[in-house]
């Protein structure tokens, strides 16, 4: 698709550095995991920064950095779940996902700084067994994000700052499921039939955010952000795989769809709120709290236009989602050991979106809590970071399309490291 191929080029700079992200298992399908500093202190970096990840967590912060800094690293994610449906356990196959963070800034003037970043702010990956029983729902979804981010801040005084950005966001679609598997067509005669579908498509959104910190003491810095929602017009095409047989006679003419079809979706990807505060009681004591309120209930449906296939054309598909609107609060801390050395430690609750009612296979429902830690080094102008968090997943048990589903034992482990400097 001539789409897709723009899209892979445009972001091609950060795809050759970086890995592209999947869902690293917050509720929902928001990816959170900007740097490994942020990920081990809880994204608890809202009301102070002190980095290029600022560009992230809160761009009003830029107007701290003064001349030039950057950052550059990834996220390592590897997730774990049972799922039981029908009385028959299977196991999401597990994978190592990579979502990379890259981050610049530089003082334009005495007041005015200048930043980007690129980052992941969405992704899912989920892949079961092809005969699993909820095959009619999913096989494997995929959904991969880029956001490229510039950022322009301005310190209005020595106390409070302000910063605006555009976000151009790229995203990648795949989906197959196999709506039959030795399915009556026509009862009560004896005709079967088999069909696998795969959906892909792209697209690019665009959207902005707006941002402020405000140091209300010496000791404590207040800080918000807000990012619009973004709509993505997915275009792409539909792969159907089929054939029919009837009992006794063998493979009969098709009376399924077979070949390939345009497909188009439109989805809201939402807009969020987010306030902090960090509070520094020593020089070497950095403790943070940080609130995201998510609008998902942009996210009400996933609807799907298909064109004609080879034999015929495709049916239109509707999918009700009737998402929440959640919160994510987070804790963090960080502590200088040595001139060199600090650690940090934090933890968030995630809030789950999913509607009970119409919960699906492509995304695992439940509340997530996140315990994580980390530690940095510096040298001159360099900084590295690592960090590990640990995602527990809340067992949940659902009901779809009249199966009983259990959600149980599902965990998340992320691996982060960072490297920053400054010039």
């Amino acid at each position: 698709m001539t789409s897709r191929h723009v899209g892979r080029l445009s972001v091609g700079l950060c795809v050759l550095l970086l890995p592209t992200a999947r869902q690293a298992y917050a509720a929902g399908f928001g990816l959170y995991e900007a740097s490994a500093r942020g990920n081990a202190m809880g994204g608890s970096l809202v009301g102070s920064t002190g980095d290029a990840s600022a560009n992230y967590y809160n761009p009003a912060n830029l107007t701290g950095l003064n001349g030039t800094h950057t950052m550059a690293g990834f996220t390592l994610v590897h997730p774990v779940l049972d799922v039981t449906a029908g009385g028959e356990k299977s196991n999401l196959d597990s994978d190592w996902f990579y979502p990379p963070h890259l981050y610049a800034s530089h003082q334009l003037a005495d007041d005015w700084f200048i930043g980007i970043g690129l980052y992941s702010e969405y992704g899912l990956g989920t892949r079961y067994d092809r005969d699993w029983p909820l095959k009619w729902s999913s096989t494997e979804t995929t959904l991969e994000t880029m956001t490229i981010n510039p950022n322009l801040a301005y310190r209005v005084t020595d106390r409070f700052s302000l910063a605006a950005g555009f976000r151009a966001m790229w995203l990648d679609f795949e989906s197959r499921k196999t709506p039959y598997q030795r399915q009556p067509l026509m009862p009560p005669y004896p005709v079967y039939g088999n069909m696998r579908t795969r959906v892909e498509g792209d697209s690019w959104g665009y959207g902005y955010n707006l941002a402020a910190s405000y140091k209300l003491t010496d000791t404590l810095d207040l800080g918000f952000v807000y990012r619009s929602r973004v709509r993505q017009t997915v275009k792409g095409d539909i792969d159907v795989d089929s054939s029919t047989y009837m009992t006794g006679v063998g493979r009969i003419p098709n009376r399924l769809p077979e070949g390939d079809a345009s497909a188009r979706g439109v989805i809201e990807l939402p807009p969020s709120y987010t306030a902090g505060l960090n509070y520094h009681p020593t020089d070497k004591l950095n403790l943070g709290l940080a609130a995201i309120y998510t609008q998902w209930d942009t996210y009400d449906d996933l609807s799907m236009n298909f064109g004609r296939t080879r034999n015929m054309r495709l049916p239109n598909s509707s999918e009700e989602k009737n998402w929440h609107n959640v919160w994510r609060l987070c804790l963090g801390a960080e502590y200088l050991l040595t001139e060199r050395w600090s650690v940090m430690g934090g933890y968030v609750y995630d809030m789950d979106p999913i509607d009970k009612d119409y919960t699906d296979t492509m995304l695992p429902p439940g509340d997530r809590h996140i315990l994580s830690c980390g530690l940095g080094y510096g040298i001159g102008t360099w900084k590295i970071y690592g960090s590990y968090g640990l995602i527990i997943m809340e067992p949940v048990d659902r009901t779809i399309n009249g199966v009983d589903v259990d959600f149980d034992d599902g965990f998340c482990h992320l691996i982060a490291c960072s490297v920053g400097t400054s010039f």
